[in-house]
């Protein structure tokens, strides 16, 4: 394939101007996720510096060119610190910032020695190449990130800038810098047209990356509660509703567990609704630190939460509400850090008896509720099963401690 130089500058801008236009639309549309900012700032300083490399390209001013190549190494490390956000990594904010200081200064460093386009581009190249190998091993390696249909698009974009930036560090290591404004000559003109293309390829990549998270938090607001972080009262009850339909189908026991704080309006009313906020989210951690992964756990409103255990019984949920209980007397409350939170629960299990799915659901609620305030009844901080309040079994108050009762007989 040859092209010569000239068409290949107007390819350069028509798609760094287009991928320039794009990521200045993606600034407003990507501005609730903290990772698409990032991309579209760092598209839009490649972008901008690809103008300018391409500009420059027949008055090849040293100075344009090194203030250039650092532009677009930044924008580069903008990106790949926009990948390590989005894959829950730690940023490294200081040490990308300091390699973009010295990466700019060795360029400016060089521009005024002999053969300064050979070590531009060994330095620029390089630079390039390794955060490029970074951002595709970044995302190839991060189990616990996000899994998108844009990640194989990034990863095929890195891979392909890789392979192009290592030419043109070998070129300048070589010291085969073509006289033209670019280290390839016109019959090499597909290692020039490929990081055009991976750029467009990894801007779409990294678009449809930022859009997904952005659906997904919104899908989440939608489901959890603002404060706890826990599901809300209608993502708990499409949860409990689907469990419950899963029991009528297979028959495996379901239990469910109602959360209350004990004197919480005290807190309120001593302390401030900030304060009672504070608590609420401490407690809400603990819960959900204390579930297993197969629970699901919500705030039910208020101050009264609800976790529902598939195949688990009564008994067994016992084991979950004291963890929970031991987790929150942890909770130191507002005041002189003399007293401690702690909270009752009801247990029951899912018996049948009633109609319909949703039948079943209120059922099952009411008689967690009912345990429930037979443990306040009884003194607080403890835990009550349903099952006890048969009439010849009641709860009596137990070792609070570790929150086992014994049935009057």
């Amino acid at each position: 394939m040859q092209l010569d130089q000239q068409t290949i500058v107007v390819v350069m801008v028509v798609v760094y101007a287009s991928a320039l236009a794009i990521s200045a639309g993606l600034l407003a549309a990507l501005r609730p996720s903290a990772a698409g900012r990032l991309w579209a700032w760092g598209h839009l300083l490649v972008s901008a510096a690809g103008l300018v490399l391409a500009a420059n390209a027949s008055a090849r001013l040293v100075y344009v060119s090194a203030a250039g190549a650092a532009t677009f190494i930044a924008g580069r490390l903008l990106i790949y610190r926009g990948v390590r956000i989005y894959c829950g990594l730690v940023s490294w904010d200081r040490s990308l910032a300091v390699g973009v200081s010295v990466a700019g200064l060795a360029l400016l460093g060089v521009a005024g020695m002999a053969n300064s386009q050979a070590r531009m581009h060994v330095i620029g190249y390089g630079c390039l190449a390794l955060v490029a190998a970074l951002t595709a091993g970044t995302l190839l390696c991060a189990h616990g990130g996000r899994r998108s249909i844009g990640t194989p698009l990034v990863v095929v974009a890195s891979l392909m800038h890789l392979t192009t930036q290592l030419a043109g560090f070998a070129a300048g290591v070589n010291g085969m810098v073509a006289s033209g404004p670019f280290y390839a000559s016109s019959a090499d003109a597909f290692l020039l047209l490929t990081p055009l293309v991976a750029t467009l390829l990894g801007l779409f990549g990294f678009t449809l990356m930022a859009m997904e998270q952005v659906i997904a938090a919104k899908e989440d607001g939608a489901r959890l509660d603002a404060l706890t972080r826990l599901l809300n009262r209608g993502a708990l009850d499409k949860a409990a509703t689907s469990l419950v339909a899963a029991w009528e189908r297979h028959g495996q026991p379901l239990s469910c567990l109602v959360i209350d704080v004990d004197h919480f309006k005290q807190v309120n009313d001593r302390n401030g609704h900030h304060a009672g906020d504070s608590v609420l989210k401490l407690i809400a951690e603990a819960i959900d630190n204390s579930r297993r992964a197969s629970d699901v756990a919500g705030r039910y409103g208020g101050e009264e939460f609800c976790i529902l255990c598939p195949h688990t019984d009564e008994v067994q949920a016992t084991t979950l509400a004291n963890r929970i209980l031991k987790k929150v007397r942890a909770i130191p409350l507002p005041g002189d850090g003399t007293a401690f939170a702690s909270v009752s629960i009801g247990v029951a299990e899912l018996r049948g008896g009633a109609a319909g799915v949703d039948g079943l659901w209120r059922a099952l609620f009411a008689a967690a509720d009912r345990a429930l305030y037979a443990a306040k009844e009884f003194g607080r901080d403890r835990y009550a099963l349903a099952s006890w309040m048969a009439p010849a079994t009641r709860p009596v108050p137990g070792d609070v401690g570790d929150s086992v009762h014994a049935p009057i007989r």
